[in-house]
């Protein structure tokens, strides 16, 4: 292999490293806030181990391990509050959906079933009296929140939706 080949070959190793690093920094955070205690002690020793040694390989390789280094860190980051944002079931968000057209309805309840999203379906009523669906939906991650969003928002009725924190 060339000297070229092994600088990049390095660069990119030294790039994943740091994003882990990164990735292990950040959860350490979220992991202290969800008093996760042993854990986020856990991240922060692996997060020194690797800190400590990218310093040694930053300082003797020049500025351009230096920025993909700080880039690295920026992704670290990014993938890390992503992965807790996608997989985070601290808070359930209940959603009371209601709506005139009992087909649009069953439709939802279907919808909800099928992206595993726990709902309640019970027997509701128009304002003129007329029989309609009501769905309590709980969005136990920010991805079930969106999803039902964007099924919410993809419809041609209007769907009444009171939504509360748990």
């Amino acid at each position: 292999m060339s000297a070229t080949t092994i600088f990049i070959l390095n660069l990119v190793v030294i790039f994943l490293i740091k994003v882990f690093d990164n990735l292990l920094s950040t959860s350490k955070t979220i992991l202290v806030q969800k008093n996760k205690g042993l854990l986020a002690g856990l991240s922060v020793v692996i997060s020194q181990i690797i800190f400590y040694k990218l310093i040694d390989a930053v300082s003797t390789s020049g500025d351009l391990t230096m920025y993909v280094v700080s880039i690295a860190s920026g992704v670290g980051t990014i993938l890390a509050v992503s992965l807790s944002n996608r997989f985070s079931k601290d808070r359930t968000y209940v959603n009371v959906l209601l709506c005139d057209d009992k087909k649009v309805m069953k439709k939802l309840r279907d919808f909800l079933k099928e992206n595993k999203i726990t709902n309640l379906a019970t027997d509701g009523y128009t304002k003129e009296w007329k029989k309609s669906i009501a769905i309590t939906a709980y969005a136990e991650t920010r991805l079930q929140s969106k999803l039902i969003d964007e099924y919410l928002d993809s419809l041609d009725v209007k769907v009444k939706r009171i939504i509360s924190k748990n």
